[in-house]
């Protein structure tokens, strides 16, 4: 039995695509921002798309280990395609929110910089779809690399 990375359990080359994703984030906002982006660690959206990298990967494991006509492989389907698709479509939801919120605080008659900072925070973050396509090619690749069986 060889003890390569091929060898794997999927929980964990789907793990390791999780951090791969958020730890090529950082670096890509770290290198454009040019100073250190710690914040990106903990979000989702952002280029790659932590939750498109991480259900591309789990599709593409599955789909390789079992077969596409096995029922995981048919759930993972179905489970990534929701989420992306509820992700991509998060993105017109909120730019709408966002403009409710603004126009709401700035007719108020007191708006100072206080109520902006808090109509700032009750901004949702969106994901463009650029961002998700980038995390399915990182969670697909990544699955390819690492999660291939051996023999």
């Amino acid at each position: 039995m060889a003890t390569g990375h091929q060898d794997w359990p999927a929980w964990l080359v789907i793990l390791g695509c999780g951090l791969g994703t958020q730890l090529s984030k950082f670096l890509v906002y770290s290198l454009t921002q040019r100073r250190l982006a710690l914040g990106v660690l903990g979000q989702s959206y952002g280029v790659p798309s932590f939750t498109a990298s991480v259900l591309s990967c789990l599709l593409v494991l599955v789909t390789m280990r079992l077969g596409w006509s096995s029922a995981e492989a048919g759930f993972a389907l179905v489970f990534a395609v929701i989420a992306v698709h509820d992700t991509i479509k998060l993105r017109v939801a909120a730019s709408k929110q966002r403009q409710v919120v603004f126009q709401l605080v700035e007719s108020l008659d007191d708006a100072g910089p206080f109520h902006l900072r808090v109509a700032d925070y009750l901004d949702p973050r969106i994901h463009h779809p650029a961002h998700v396509a980038a995390g399915v090619l990182f969670g697909s690749f990544f699955a390819l690399a690492f999660g291939l069986p051996s023999g």
